[in-house]
């Protein structure tokens, strides 16, 4: 198998972000070398998205008694896309595998919903995890982008 880059996997998110919105959108890609841009995509109705692409991956948290495991998907933002004007969405495009063989599960996550974290966040792979269903219900939520306002 193949060891993909950051950027390499970033691409591949992109990529499949533009795919599933170009019918309804054009899409104009904000990659401009040497220039940094506080999202990735902007739509036709002048939305502004920040793709961010993960690879699912398996967190260790230790305890006195025990430690625990859960699965899912980290995130980073840098402090300039944390701010209220940087994007409208952050469209998490979430891998099983290094091989993007298997569909990515998607999340359209609005960006004030991600004010108060700090520039890492998680989505875990099980939703029904006590705790750990934080962003499911923006899974999947394309629509979000099309609306006005």
């Amino acid at each position: 198998m193949i060891e993909r880059s950051f950027v390499e996997k970033g691409y591949v998110g992109e990529t499949y972000a533009i795919a599933k919105l170009i019918r309804d959108f054009n899409i104009v890609s904000v990659r401009v070398p040497q220039q940094f841009f506080s999202y990735d995509l902007i739509t036709s109705n002048n939305k502004r998205l920040e793709v961010k692409t993960a690879i699912l991956r398996r967190f260790e948290r230790e305890h006195p008694k025990k430690t625990y495991y859960s699965d899912g998907w980290e995130f980073r933002r840098n402090r300039r896309q944390l701010h209220e004007d940087a994007s409208h969405f952050v469209v998490c495009v979430c891998f099983k595998s290094e091989d993007f063989s298997e569909e990515p599960r998607c999340f359209i996550v609005p960006s004030e919903k991600l004010r108060e974290h700090s520039e890492v966040f998680k989505i875990s792979a099980n939703p029904k995890r006590k705790g750990e269903h934080k962003f499911w219900e923006c899974e999947n939520k394309w629509e979000l982008i099309a609306k006005n306002g």
